[in-house]
């Protein structure tokens, strides 16, 4: 068995116990945001409270919608299709859900100063995913001139 298959595999299986705590997170999300916003946002009146919890629900669309795209990447890569056009447009999807993150940690920021670390959290990743896809694609199409020299 070579190295990079049981990578591939422990980050399989970490994006699925991800997704799983994404969903357990779901299912006490509103018991979460309200000690989150008691404790340590220091906010007590309902309506923050409530737009709290909102904010939250949409933050964790935008989670899943990065790590369905990441475990099919991943499926991807296991299959020995590293540079491929299917991972591009899946790492685009990836830096738009971060983006939309960032949008919604921005909105959170006017109600819990903690919104904003998560916001450059979001933005810093986004970056990374977008450098990491740029450099991808500039590799398919290198791989796409060698394929035509040869």
């Amino acid at each position: 068995m070579r190295y990079d298959d049981v990578v591939l595999r422990w980050a399989k299986i970490a994006t699925a116990l991800f997704a799983a705590l994404a969903v357990v997170a779901d299912i006490f999300g509103v018991v979460i945001v309200k000690y989150i916003a008691y404790c340590w946002a220091e906010v007590f009146d309902l309506p923050r409270v409530i737009a709290l919890i909102v904010i939250f629900y949409l933050g964790s669309i935008g989670g899943y919608l990065v790590l369905v795209p990441l475990f099919l990447m991943l499926l991807n890569m296991s299959k020995d299709k590293v540079f491929d056009r299917a991972n591009t447009k899946l790492m685009t999807i990836i830096t738009l859900a971060l983006v939309f993150i960032a949008v919604d940690c921005t909105v959170c920021g006017f109600i819990w100063n903690g919104g904003w670390i998560l916001t450059i959290v979001a933005l810093f990743m986004a970056l990374v995913v977008l450098s990491i896809r740029v450099v991808f694609a500039k590799a398919i199409t290198m791989k796409e001139e060698m394929d035509l020299t040869i």
